[in-house]
């Protein structure tokens, strides 16, 4: 008959396999009807090294279905890369959706820095020196940021500051 049985299924995953496959569940085989049947290729069961899992190829119109496994050493540790795994893909959703990116680490800072700088040059005397300072304050954001990423803080900031200067508005820590 060909009938594979999947126990201690989330309910979650039952959503997303219904989803994929163009099927309805079926909790009781009373409700059982041809139409809320769906379609793959091949459903089988996979032995892995603490556990099984149920792998389905060939689906039509699979779609935005994709299967990503994590393993870890402990739990902790798989908590974790799930986590980041979630957080990456939900920049991945808003740069697909919303189609902007947002400028490097630092990149507003250093930006406001460098126009409070050159306006200080046009001011006179005491003006002059505390809008200079201010500039000098906001840069402590990007050296910061590249102190905490292990790199030469004074070199990026330097850098930073050339490349606004030359017109890179987006230019930051990356």
């Amino acid at each position: 008959m060909k009938i594979l049985v999947v126990k201690d299924i989330e309910r979650d995953d039952v959503e997303f396999i219904c989803k994929t496959c163009g099927c309805l569940p079926i909790a009781n085989i009373d409700t059982f009807h041809p139409e809320k049947l769906g379609r793959a290729d091949l459903v089988q069961e996979v032995s892995t090294g603490d556990g099984k899992i149920v792998r389905v190829t060939g689906v039509p119109n699979a779609g935005k279905t994709v299967t990503i496994l994590c393993k870890a050493s402990n739990q902790l540790v798989l908590d974790e890369s799930e986590r980041s795994l979630h957080d990456a893909l939900c920049v991945l959703r808003c740069l697909v959706k919303k189609r902007f990116l947002t400028p490097g680490g630092g990149a507003p800072e250093m930006r406001i820095s460098y126009e409070l700088s050159k306006w200080a040059d046009t001011l006179l005397g005491m003006h002059s020196y505390c809008v200079r300072a201010f500039a000098e304050a906001m840069e402590v954001v990007p050296y910061t940021l590249a102190e905490n990423a292990g790199l030469d803080a004074i070199q990026v900031v330097t850098e930073l500051r050339n490349r606004h200067a030359a017109g890179e508005m987006a230019a930051g820590i990356n």
